[in-house]
């Protein structure tokens, strides 16, 4: 139907490719930005004495460390669904069956579209 369904239909052959970055996963209201998965340069967060400092923890220092959350099939969540799986796993409960029900489908669905897309 009309642009966006050419569009859609275009990925899925692959004909056109995304941009590089994962589409983030979370709730239709949720921030999806990717600030929150920056780069994180220790050098501007550790400070290190010079004097007592060994090799290893300059070598460490000098490193960048990438935090991602992603779920138990691998896709990349957003802030507040990644802290809503925290949360989930301290209490010890987790969404509702319906619910889970429903992600399941969704997730089966967007497996099956990208087989045919390959």
């Amino acid at each position: 139907r009309g642009m966006s369904g050419f569009l859609s239909l275009l990925k899925q052959t692959g004909e056109i490719k995304n941009s590089g970055k994962e589409e983030l996963r979370g709730r239709a209201k949720d921030k999806r930005t990717y600030e929150d998965y920056d780069k994180l340069d220790l050098k501007k967060v550790v400070k290190i004495n010079s004097i007592n400092a060994q090799e290893k923890d300059i070598e460490f220092a000098n490193r960048e460390i990438k935090l991602e959350y992603r779920d138990d099939h691998g896709r990349l969540l957003t802030r507040k669904e990644a802290y809503r799986n925290m949360c989930y796993q301290f209490h010890g409960h987790g969404s509702s069956k319906k619910n889970e029900e429903r992600r399941q489908k969704l997730i089966e669905r967007e497996r099956q579209e990208n087989k045919l897309a390959s």
